[in-house]
């Protein structure tokens, strides 16, 4: 017979304890949440076009909880065309991802320069370790 473990944890929003499920939040505050997305979304099926500072102001959500349902995909930004959240780069606007284009190329390119840089350097310390004369397995099959 097994006991299942009780698992608690404090509410990181009001700082409640509470039993752990699905959410990480307590009952009461995932309401308050249900209830604010609700809203949102009540909002933006009247006004479709709606910018994220509209909704907030219109609703008194935060941009950084309209940011954290749309990156959820609570809200979905392909019903949305005005809703968009920043690049966590460059702060430009973007739709998906966390990166624009503009910073996903940059961050690429300063990968492969890089890669071009490291890759003599572990050759020349392969070199260096060859030469001076370790254990390869090669040699003992060669009969040297």
């Amino acid at each position: 017979m097994t006991i299942s473990q009780l698992s608690v944890a404090n509410c990181p929003l009001c700082g409640k304890v509470f039993q752990k499920k699905l959410r990480n939040q307590c009952a009461d505050c995932s309401r308050d949440l249900d209830f604010l997305l609700n809203s949102c979304l009540d909002y933006l099926r009247k006004n479709h076009r709606s910018s994220c500072e509209e909704v907030s102001a219109a609703t008194g959500v935060t941009k950084e909880q309209l940011t954290t349902w749309m990156k959820e995909g609570k809200l979905l930004l392909s019903d949305y065309p005005n809703l968009h959240y920043a690049c966590a780069s460059c702060a430009r606007p973007i739709r998906k991802h966390k990166l624009c284009t503009d910073c996903i190329a940059r961050l690429n390119k300063d990968i492969r320069e890089l890669h071009a840089k490291e890759r003599p350097i572990q050759v020349r310390r392969e070199k260096a370790v060859s030469a001076v004369g370790g254990f390869q397995i090669r040699e003992r099959l060669n009969g040297v």
